[in-house]
């Protein structure tokens, strides 16, 4: 799936980049086809040389590690940079609803709690949506005798948490514009993505209270792959987020445009 996904994301990278003027766009596209690969790469170094180490059955051959290191080298990185030349074809630079100014205008004075404030509320709503939803899941991933199978239900959670993504995002980015700052974009990110905080949390107190894990091994395996688990989570709901956003911005200012 990431592999047939790598150009999407390269497309969608290349273009929104073009989009909003960017200039770097070699740079640009060179971190987001390493980003993601390199925090899981390293996390699975620590995992698997910890297993080597003690001996584990679960440590992946080195084999297995050159053959996916050599696909990803040679399907998805051709595929990444495909799509991102396809996206910045496919979009003209700046093309905004309305005319931007290029001086950028003074932003007043905000409370110094506003912004931290905004982006960890906002990540209470979907978190709560999908807390129930969230024992689930772990109790299927760590243990051994609970096996998750009602995928019908999660289905009609992520419809709604999408919907609640979307409407949290709107409402920060409406109250950011309303307090004359135009500095939306990474808010609207921010707003979404801030559930991962809450699923961290969430993942230490199931360790604690719902596992009987023991040693290092055990606890590194725990640690380095519910930090993927919640860096997806965060990268996901952050993408909802700015999409929802995006179209919102734009099409207030369409709509003051043609007024």
């Amino acid at each position: 799936m990431y592999v047939l996904t790598t150009m999407l994301a390269g497309y969608a990278g290349g273009r929104l980049y073009r989009q909003f003027g960017g200039k770097t766009w070699k740079k640009a596209m060179v971190y987001q086809v390493l980003f993601l690969p390199a925090v899981l790469c390293l996390m699975f170094m620590i995992v698997n040389t910890t297993a080597w180490i003690k001996g584990l059955t679960y440590a992946m051959p080195f084999k297995t590690i050159l053959l996916l290191l050599m696909v990803f080298l040679a399907v998805c990185v051709p595929l990444h940079m495909i799509g991102t030349l396809w996206g910045r074809r496919s979009a003209a630079e700046r093309s905004f609803p309305c005319r931007v100014h290029h001086l950028k205008r003074p932003i007043p004075i905000q409370h110094r709690f506003f912004i931290p404030g905004l982006i960890l509320g906002a990540g209470l709503v979907p978190f709560g949506c999908v807390f129930i939803e969230m024992y689930f899941v772990f109790s299927s991933l760590w243990s051994y005798n609970k096996i998750y199978y009602v995928y019908g239900f999660m289905l009609a959670i992520l419809g709604l948490l999408t919907m609640v993504l979307v409407c949290v995002s709107i409402t920060c980015v409406y109250l950011l514009l309303n307090n004359e700052d135009y500095r939306w974009q990474w808010m609207s990110f921010l707003c979404s993505s801030s559930i991962g905080i809450y699923i961290a949390i969430y993942s230490i107190y199931y360790y604690h209270h719902s596992t009987h894990m023991s040693g290092i091994s055990q606890w590194l395996y725990y640690v380095c792959t519910n930090t993927f688990i919640c860096l997806g989570m965060t990268l996901f709901c952050g993408t909802v987020g700015y999409l929802g956003a995006c179209k919102f911005v734009f099409a207030i200012y369409r709509n003051i445009k043609s007024d």
